[in-house]
């Protein structure tokens, strides 16, 4: 199995990163839902009525006759707050702004408050015009005030009035004693009753008259106001400072949720970890997010660097084939539509070619971008000549420019609409491992291809390759599917950078093959013995043993498998392929047939 550096593990990064990958790539939702989050409490501020506030100090003082005996004596302000919010005082305060509004409604626009360590009351009145805010916040503190010391004057009077009431009967009382007194004989037992209770009451009234004392000194002041209101010169509401921060916080909060349930419901495959954590397949590969050419890439590039350590890990990880002196097949499918199957086996194919050994490069797809990438032009050469037995496999392999080791086996003119003859595709893989130490196919996605999941079971082992931000989690969970369905050896995947476009007028990079295009001519047979100048030289591969040796100078062998010869079902040797460049009745005498057992040109 690959070695785990290859692939992104689960503690890589924090997961504060994670969170901060989706923002920066919602990051359209978050600056719309702020700007119109902010337009939303400019809207607000624009409908809003403007209110005015004044506010009024009042200093609370203590009430009592005890209060001046006590400097250190503290009112309850939070008492003294509800007070200000009564009715009672809001119909003082009614009557002296000459309001006809109902004190209830009043006391909605009043607010008191109390500053922490003093003994002070803020109160507050909010209008339609400074001039009635101002009227208003007095009005309530003077009503206070009036109220409060209104409150304490009358407390006053009634205890004086009951204090001098209990000195009047004292009084009475003593005189009555006195009397007693004076009737009473000398030394009798009257007698001194009498004067224990004048000595009770004459104490009882000094009592009296102690505490009537300060009570006829008593100051009722209730407090004072320290800081009158004043005329408002600009409104306190709307505040469209608040209102624009507000807006702007409601509409971030709002842009963050939207953008974390798109990115919930959003199935693109972005990370590696995607493909791990949602199907379940090992990655292999996680490639840089972005490329800026669609070809094959230089030796120094680091997409390349990656690819080679991925060459190395592959080397050991699949095991080697069971027929001695066969190469190695390895097929690589699309997760999706697009190119990133092709991109990834031609630089991969580079890799393995860049160390000496022979590779073959196939596509099974009519739309491969693998010309555009490889740079190997398309002549009549190709897998769709193969197929019509026109040209042997050997001679339609074209040689990368820069890179001798790899050969490339272009489409041609496949037909999407027909199915591929599997029988005869196997024939030609089969005849390439024989003569190349790596072959590599590139595939479409199993669930468009059909041949994608009937080749997978018969090559060594098969690579999934997904293209970050397009390829979803269902096409490859989906993919899988038909490949475990068949025990295709899936490996892994690998997860390749978004790719440009290709460029051309075709899908791949290639112009569009127009309706009308004329068949291509049969080429010579392999008997023919005059080797066409468009043939590859490609050199046999040495065999662990004479007697396995194929492709020497007299012919080749019948390719076989891993197990024995390849079945041939339904395409026999002498079946030929009908491609879109075929029209009607080219089945004829004249049409040539190639049978891919034959000898080929070694050169």
């Amino acid at each position: 199995m690959p070695s785990p550096h290859l692939a992104e593990s689960d503690s890589d990064g924090p997961v504060l990163m994670a969170y901060l990958g989706w923002l920066r790539r919602r990051w359209w939702i978050l600056l719309l839902a702020a700007v119109l989050g902010t337009a939303g409490g400019l809207a607000v501020s624009q409908f809003q009525h403007a209110r005015y506030t004044s506010t009024t100090s009042l200093l609370v003082r203590p009430l009592g006759a005890g209060a001046d005996s006590n400097p250190n004596a503290k009112v309850n302000l939070d008492t003294e707050a509800q007070v200000v919010r009564s009715l009672v005082v809001a119909d003082r305060a009614r009557t002296l702004m000459k309001s006809t509004t109902p004190a209830d409604q009043l006391l909605q626009s009043a607010t008191v408050t109390v500053p922490p360590n003093s003994q002070v009351l803020q109160v507050a009145y909010e209008a339609d015009s400074p001039a009635q805010a101002q009227a208003g916040s007095h009005a309530f503190a003077q009503a206070y005030l009036d109220l409060r010391k209104a409150t304490a004057q009358k407390s006053l009077d009634n205890e004086t009035t009951s204090l001098k009431q209990q000195i009047t009967d004292v009084t009475k009382q003593l005189g009555t004693v006195a009397g007693r007194i004076a009737a009473a004989p000398a030394n009798s037992v009257e007698r001194e009753r009498a004067e224990a209770d004048r000595s009770v009451l004459t104490n009882q009234l000094a009592s009296l008259n102690n505490r009537l004392s300060p009570l006829l000194s008593a100051d009722t002041d209730p407090g004072e106001i320290i800081s009158d209101a004043r005329l408002p010169t600009s409104p306190s509401s709307p505040n469209r400072t608040l209102n624009l921060a507000s807006g702007m916080g409601a509409g971030l909060l709002l842009g963050i949720v939207l953008a974390l349930a798109l990115d919930r419901l959003d199935t693109r495959v972005r990370r590696g970890r995607d493909i791990s954590d949602r199907v379940g397949l090992p990655l292999l590969l996680e490639l840089p997010p972005r490329t800026s050419a669609l070809a094959v890439l230089p030796a120094t590039h680091k997409i390349s660097r990656e690819l080679g350590r991925l060459r190395n890990v592959l080397l050991s990880a699949v095991p080697e084939p069971a027929q001695a002196g066969r190469g190695r097949q390895l097929l690589l499918c699309d997760g999706s539509a697009g190119t990133a199957a092709g991109f990834v086996a031609a630089n991969l194919a580079a890799a393995y070619a860049r160390t000496g050994q022979q590779v073959a490069l196939i596509t099974t797809k009519p739309d491969s971008a693998l010309t555009a990438i490889t740079g190997v032009a398309e002549g009549r050469h190709s897998l769709a000549a193969v197929l019509r037995r026109d040209v042997p496999a050997l001679k339609a392999l074209a040689p990368v420019p820069g890179l001798g080791q790899l050969r490339v086996l272009v489409p041609g003119d496949l037909d999407a609409d027909v199915e591929l003859p599997v029988a005869a595709l196997l024939e030609i893989l089969a005849e390439l491992a024989a003569r190349f130490d790596h072959v590599l196919i590139e595939t479409a996605q199993p669930t468009l291809a059909v041949e994608a999941q009937a080749l997978g079971r018969h090559v060594d082992a098969v690579i999934m390759v997904a293209e970050a931000g397009r390829t979803r989690s269902g096409e490859l969970t989906a993919a899988l599917r038909q490949f475990e369905q068949v025990d295709a050896p899936v490996i892994g995947a690998v997860l390749a950078p978004r790719l440009p476009a290709p460029a051309g007028g075709g899908p791949a990079g290639k112009p569009a093959i127009p309706a009308n295009r004329p068949k291509p001519r049969p080429g010579p047979g392999p008997s023919a013995g005059a080797m066409s100048v468009e043939s590859t030289m490609v050199l046999p591969r040495m065999k662990p043993s004479a007697s396995g040796a194929s492709g020497g100078a007299s012919g080749s062998a019948k390719p076989t498998n891993a197990g024995g010869p390849l079945p041939v079902t339904g395409n026999g040797p002498g079946s030929t392929y009908r491609s879109r460049g075929d029209g009607p009745g080219t089945d004829g005498p004249g049409r040539g047939s190639y049978a891919l057992d034959s000898g080929e040109d070694l050169g």
